[in-house]
């Protein structure tokens, strides 16, 4: 595909390098307003793809994260969302499930003895944090930007939660279980289940010890992580349904957040990017989390939908980011389900569409019950990988993204979905059938456009099919924001680009 002018190119970054002594990595545009982008090196950013969110539990044996990586870069994808983990039982089953050596596991934490299976919260084991760098370093090779799901919420299911398989491979592999470390700091969260919860009310109930522990833990993946170009946070994945009260939990996420915020000023001028997952929160907790200035971004896990990526976006001033593909018909697409490849594509397209520009997908199987395999060739899994590529290159061709906005409407045309961003320079039109629909066909039917900010005079017009790539081009004058175009028929969707020629 070659239309318009490219994104900013490697002298961008040079330029930058020369000005400010240091790679541009990523970073977020236009702060503390509606228009927040991401950039990364210099140039708006698209991240989008899926690899194991349980990358960073394994070895190579278990995971060929490498093999997955070079997948996603050959296909156009870039973008992995990823756990640290909390349990060691997790870790062993896992590592099982996908045919690792399970005596070779590595955890974050030693051992007392090696084996035991106890372990100290004040010593790190080097051999997990030297992997996960490594595991990192060869992702920012690939160009992979990595969500990195710094502390799991979810591991705190026990017994008594019916998500837990048998109830024994996460709270009772817990590091913090005091049945599992020989840290007498964490005593009060055993016994009564009910007492695990209390991890998070370690600052408002002055337990400075477990505190300290889990500062440290922060600290840690801060010292990993912060020269690297490739990653950014999210304090706690799903808390929502694993915490009790919340005045307190509250006083624990800022202290942490704001932790790893001033040890990474310590190290680096680079911008430092969190978020929060809210998933499942109330709306009063999520507007707490969204609203707070120690967030810089709005990170959701539920059902995702265009309205809220605008409105969130505007209301806060802060990039959104739909975390795990949900789309706004509550179905999760998985890569592993050859049946979503289709609604897969419309979803990316859309939100990409709502100025989403971190969009990932589950890529883990299902083996003997458990769901976590994901030791397997991604290749020819899922037609996805076909039209990805697509929309890549389509991306790449965008030339104003930072000024697109939310300007624009369709007054006659296809599809039940019609979703339009302009700027001056530039304006894409993206129509579709409805969610959860395939299949269906458009006949031949002129496009009409009103309302975009385009400005008077010739311009490039593109007509893609994301399921094939381009299919038409012409030359067309553009007056007092309208737009005519003559579409050809099509299946589920298609994108018109339309730029300023030179």
């Amino acid at each position: 595909m070659t239309t318009g002018e490219s994104l900013p190119n490697d002298a961008v970054q040079e330029s930058y390098v020369a000005q400010n002594g240091t790679k541009a990595g990523l970073e977020i545009s236009e702060v503390g307003t509606e228009s927040a982008y991401f950039r990364h090196n210099g140039k708006p950013l698209l991240s989008f793809g899926g690899m194991a969110d349980v990358t960073f539990y394994l070895n190579q044996d278990a995971y060929d994260y490498k093999r997955w990586a070079t997948w996603m870069a050959e296909h156009g994808m870039n973008h992995i969302r990823a756990y640290l983990p909390l349990s060691w039982k997790h870790v062993e089953k896992t590592t099982e499930i996908n045919g690792g050596d399970v005596s070779k596991c590595l955890f974050p934490y030693k051992e007392t003895e090696p084996g035991s299976r106890t372990f100290n919260l004040e010593q790190f084991d080097e051999r997990f944090w030297k992997r996960f760098r490594d595991q990192l370093e060869f992702l920012e090779e690939k160009g992979t930007i990595v969500h990195l799901l710094v502390w799991n919420g979810w591991q705190l299911r026990g017994p008594d939660t019916s998500r837990d398989i048998n109830g024994e491979i996460n709270w009772l592999g817990h590091f913090f279980n005091p049945e599992m470390n020989c840290n007498t700091f964490t005593e009060h969260l055993g016994g009564d289940l009910e007492n695990r919860y209390a991890i998070y009310h370690s600052v408002a109930d002055g337990k400075s010890e477990l505190v300290g522990a889990q500062k440290a833990f922060f600290q840690k993946v801060v010292e990993v992580t912060y020269d690297l170009d490739n990653v950014y946070f999210d304090l706690v994945h799903e808390i929502a349904e694993h915490r009790r009260d919340w005045v307190k939990t509250r006083q624990w996420i800022v202290e942490m957040a704001e932790y790893m915020r001033s040890h990474w000023a310590e190290r680096t001028s680079k911008q430092f990017i969190i978020g929060f997952d809210t998933g499942g929160l109330s709306e009063e907790e999520q507007d707490w989390i969204y609203a707070h200035p120690v967030f810089n971004t709005i990170i959701y896990g539920k059902s995702h939908t265009v309205e809220n990526a605008v409105k969130w976006r505007c209301h806060y001033q802060k990039v959104y980011i739909p975390q795990e593909g949900w789309d706004d018909n509550k179905v999760k697409y998985r890569l592993d389900e050859a049946k979503n490849h289709v609604h897969m594509r419309k979803y990316y397209w859309k939100f990409m569409l709502a100025k989403c520009q971190q969009l990932d997908f589950y890529t883990k199987g299902k083996k003997d019950g458990f769901g976590y395999f994901v030791n397997y060739d991604p290749e020819g899994v899922n037609a996805f990988t076909k039209t990805a590529p697509i929309l890549r290159n389509f991306w790449n061709t965008l030339i104003d993204y930072g000024n697109l906005w939310f300007q624009g409407r369709v007054t006659a045309g296809p599809g039940e979905h019609q979703y339009i961003l302009s700027s001056d320079r530039e304006a894409i039109v993206y129509c579709s059938s409805a969610t959860g629909v395939e299949g269906q066909q458009f006949d031949r039917e002129e496009l009409r456009v009103a309302d975009l900010a385009l400005e008077d005079g010739g311009h490039q017009v593109e007509v893609v099919d994301p399921s094939t790539g381009t299919m038409q081009t012409e030359d067309i004058v553009v007056q007092n924001g309208e737009l005519v175009v003559q579409l050809p028929g099509f299946t589920d969707d298609i994108a018109v680009h339309v730029y300023r020629k030179a």
